[in-house]
């Protein structure tokens, strides 16, 4: 039978339930050991600007995921080191077409002039200086569309041109000069490392970079945008920046400011999760469900954030859910069609827990009179609310350590669950207690059944735990 997946939220808490006929235990997602997933990675919406350096040079980066689209795009500047120089089309845009770097250096950078991005490739010197020059050569990807032509592009001839235009700025963003490089001209298609003399540009403090070709049309240029570089002003070499082999980077990871707007699926729930992320101040934050398998029961404080005080998920399996009640967002559950849900195992992340049974820095030691409570607000199809049912999370000095089933049954036919999080404790700010609580086996088969002991060791049932937190 199914139960319900894991899911780790941090800073605010609203949780909702997946309604299905088994058990949304989160089993199905994959973890590493002793791990968890938060929302930073590629699947969510967003649009980053990040960059990366070699020796005195900063090389901007920009990309962007839409996940409603399962689109993605980048622009600016990425390296690689792929050494395929037969591969043609837009799987070839990382490869340089020499095969390496230059000199037979591994690593190289791809310049790509994309219209829709954030801005265009740029670099950015520590200070102004004069430049002596660089290496540039095409790409697979606009190589073999010279060569060959392609469905957008036309295969070059006699009068035909490809262009990369460099224009050096001073500090105070003024324009010093330019220099243009022939990628190609007519049939002869660039195909080595080809050094151009930049320093005519002068005293400058960034190099712009822009294409443009022969073939345009009404879009613009047809011809891809792309061009390759190494070794700028023979320090830049680029082999200071980690890859493994065969490999390139995009932009496609933590680095960059985004806000991110992501879903999991266990079973027929869906979890919301948002993720931000500003490399400017290196700060981060997360809400509505992340999923987790942390075994950890002392670790207190906000490193405790994606912990279940279980040591794990209910019944004994590994992946739960976290969730977290943020500024802006609550955890919601989505299921794909109205359903009578059982129940759910709630419990307390370590954060949480250690908070009401200590005190902390923000939050009071619990004492009698004090209480912690969970709200879970059934919607039909129509967002009519069908019900709502509490469970308190600590009462006095009872403090909740275990997994507990919440029966959800007078709900009634649901096409989603809201959670709230609610305190005794409160300041001028909102709750002092931390936001969070852990979930696990949403409508799970069993314990409908009459089987609610949480200590089963059932091997054939994947039970996952949720952390949810409101403040």
């Amino acid at each position: 039978m199914r139960r319900v997946a894991l899911w780790l939220i941090v800073f605010g808490m609203v949780f909702s339930v997946e309604a299905i006929a088994s058990a949304s235990d989160f089993e199905n997602l994959g973890l590493s050991a002793d791990s968890y997933w938060n929302g930073s990675d590629l699947a969510g919406s967003y649009e980053a600007v990040d960059s990366f350096s070699s020796d005195s040079a900063t090389l901007v980066n920009y990309y962007s995921y839409d996940a409603d689209f399962a689109w993605s795009s980048w622009g600016g500047f990425s390296y690689s080191n792929i050494t395929d120089t037969v591969s043609d089309g837009l799987a070839a845009q990382y490869n340089a077409i020499t095969g390496s770097g230059h000199n037979g250096s591994a690593n190289y950078v791809v310049g790509y002039c994309n219209t829709f991005a954030q801005g265009i490739p740029t670099i950015t010197f520590d200070s102004a200086q004069a430049v002596s020059g660089a290496y540039f050569t095409n790409n697979n990807y606009a190589y073999y569309s010279m060569l060959n032509g392609d469905n957008f592009a036309k295969q070059f001839e006699d009068g035909d041109w490809f262009k990369l235009t460099i224009t050096g700025k001073d500090a105070d963003g003024n324009v010093t000069k330019a220099v243009e490089f022939l990628l190609a001209e007519d049939t002869n298609i660039v195909d080595t490392w080809t050094f151009v003399d930049l320093s005519s540009l002068g005293n400058v403090k960034s190099l712009e970079f822009a294409l443009s070709s022969s073939d345009s049309g009404m879009f613009g240029m047809n011809t891809p945008a792309f061009f390759c570089m190494d070794t700028l002003d023979g320090d830049a070499t680029f082999e200071n920046l980690p890859l493994s082999s065969e490999s390139y980077w995009n932009g496609s990871d933590l680095k960059g400011s985004y806000a991110a707007t992501d879903t999991f699926t266990s079973g027929i729930a869906t979890y919301n999760n948002y993720f931000t992320y500003d490399d400017s101040f290196g700060f981060s934050s997360w809400q509505g469900f992340s999923y987790s398998n942390l075994t950890d029961t002392t670790t207190s404080g906000f490193a405790g954030q994606y912990m279940a005080i279980p040591g794990g998920g209910a019944k004994n399996s590994d992946t739960y859910a976290i969730a977290f009640s943020g500024i802006t967002e609550d955890p919601v559950i989505t299921l794909d069609a109205a359903t009578t849900l059982s129940g759910v195992f709630i419990t307390n992340t370590n954060y949480a827990y250690y908070s009401m049974l200590n005190g902390d820095a923000f939050a009071k030691q619990f004492e009698a009179g004090d209480w912690f409570k969970l709200t879970i607000t059934g919607k039909d199809a129509a967002d009519a609310t069908t019900g709502i049912v509490t469970f308190l999370l600590a009462d006095g000095t009872d403090i909740v350590d275990s997994w507990t089933w919440v029966d959800l049954s007078s709900l009634g036919s649901v096409k989603s669950l809201e959670f709230g999080l609610t305190s005794s404790d409160n300041g001028a700010f909102g709750m002092n207690t931390p936001a969070y609580f852990a979930m696990d086996s949403l409508n799970d088969p069993a314990v409908a059944d009459g089987d609610d002991d949480d200590d089963d060791d059932d091997d054939n049932d994947p039970f996952t735990c949720f952390i949810g937190i409101v403040r």
